[in-house]
């Protein structure tokens, strides 16, 4: 295989969303809640497409894609999306590997580059929602700097409701000085 490549999704990539949406249901639906019938035909896959591409327009959502100099299609998919306002913002992480690329680093590259990304989105956190059996996306996520923070909405898949956990990741560090200035001003 050649080198992995990163890059935002383009007005030619609307194949390549079918292609990995409708070959990768059964494992995608493993982890995630399922999706209708209707999201993986012609017609729901065009209105995923154009969501897509509104949404990275927008800035309401940044969305990369991995793909390889020798291969067709994607192998992988990834995006963050900033939620709530304020102080309590943050950017959620989502990614998918085309399950034929699994354990082939495309997951591993695409999250770190959504690590620089995000530091871009002016959020303190990154939030990753995982169900708790998903061992693999488990281990990425730690070996990316993130940590257990509690437990998230259980997801409802085919298999029947799986407890999932949240997973954060501080995008911004704390200043050593501030830190020592601060616990000096602190009570007793």
């Amino acid at each position: 295989m050649g080198a992995f490549h990163i890059r935002p999704v383009g007005a030619a990539d609307f194949v390549a969303l079918g292609h990995f949406e409708r070959d990768n249901r059964q494992a995608f639906e493993a982890f995630n809640e399922p999706r209708s019938n209707a999201h993986y035909s012609q017609a729901g896959i065009t209105r995923a497409f154009h969501r897509l591409l509104a949404e990275q327009c927008g800035g309401a959502v940044l969305t990369r894609v991995v793909v390889a100099a020798d291969e067709t299609g994607w192998l992988a998919k990834g995006s963050l999306s900033v939620q709530g306002a304020g102080g309590e913002a943050f950017a959620l992480l989502d990614y998918q590997t085309d399950r034929l690329h699994w354990r082939r680093g495309a997951a591993t590259l695409l999250v770190k580059a959504l690590l620089r990304e995000a530091g871009h989105l002016g959020v303190p956190r990154l939030v990753a929602h995982v169900s708790f059996d998903n061992l693999v996306s488990l281990h990425l996520l730690r070996r990316a700097g993130f940590q257990a923070t509690g437990w998230a909405e259980p997801a409802r898949l085919r298999r029947g409701t799986v407890d999932c956990l949240e997973l954060s990741r501080l995008l911004r560090s704390a200043d050593g000085a501030a830190l020592s200035s601060a616990h000096m001003h602190l009570p007793a």
